[in-house]
């Protein structure tokens, strides 16, 4: 016999691991597609529902795409299957592929990415940057302190090994200059430059940095 679960219990789990609360006010997280009374047997994950990660889900009989960045983040006019996110909601729905988003709240939660990221680098000690009042130990970014100081480059080096990554973007004036306070945000972060300034930070590490910022 086949094993299942409903979606609301699949959610449920989520939910109790990484609430929506912690997600950030302008966030558009949870259940954007679908039944919370369908069947889930099986699930795909994947960072971003775009058409190929859908196409993919309906080839496999995927009954639920869990995603990282949310497909629906504006409010919607219409559904018109000749625009990219109208033929997306279609698909999903003629095909009942549930879509649920988890995204600032599984950056934020404690136990989230913020903390995977960091413990990958060896961090310790670490503290919230910018704390989520909703939960204890809750919010975007973390902050930490080397036992002793490294060089830019040096810490660099360092990110490229731990994540296998061949290169990254090094904006600073000097990357002979020994750091020792840290501050991360995974994802796009720049907003936050400000507080890791007032912390005294020497290095931000984000993942995206715009042309302007």
């Amino acid at each position: 016999k086949d094993i299942f679960m409903m979606v609301k219990d699949v959610i449920k789990l989520f939910e109790q691991r990484f609430p929506v609360k912690n997600a950030e006010d302008w966030d558009n997280v949870g259940l954007l597609v679908g039944d919370r009374k369908s069947e889930v047997k099986k699930i795909q994950v994947s960072l971003d529902a775009t058409e190929k990660a859908i196409d993919h889900a309906v080839e496999n009989e995927v009954d639920m795409i869990i995603t990282h960045h949310p497909m629906i983040f504006k409010g919607i006019k219409n559904i018109d299957y000749s625009t990219v996110l109208g033929r997306k909601i279609i698909k999903l729905i003629r095909n009942g592929i549930t879509l649920y988003a988890m995204h600032t709240n599984l950056d934020a939660t404690k136990g989230g990415l913020n903390d995977f990221v960091v413990e990958l680098l060896g961090a310790t000690g670490t503290a919230v940057l910018d704390e989520n009042i909703e939960e204890a130990g809750t919010g975007i970014g973390r902050v930490y302190t080397l036992d002793k100081s490294i060089t830019v480059k040096e810490y660099a080096d360092l990110v490229k090994n731990t994540f296998e990554i061949p290169r990254v973007r090094i904006i600073s004036e000097n990357i002979e200059k020994n750091i020792r306070k840290i501050a991360v945000v995974n994802g796009s972060g720049m907003s936050y430059w400000r507080k890791v300034k007032s912390l005294g930070a020497d290095l931000f590490i984000t993942g995206d940095i715009g042309y302007h910022e």
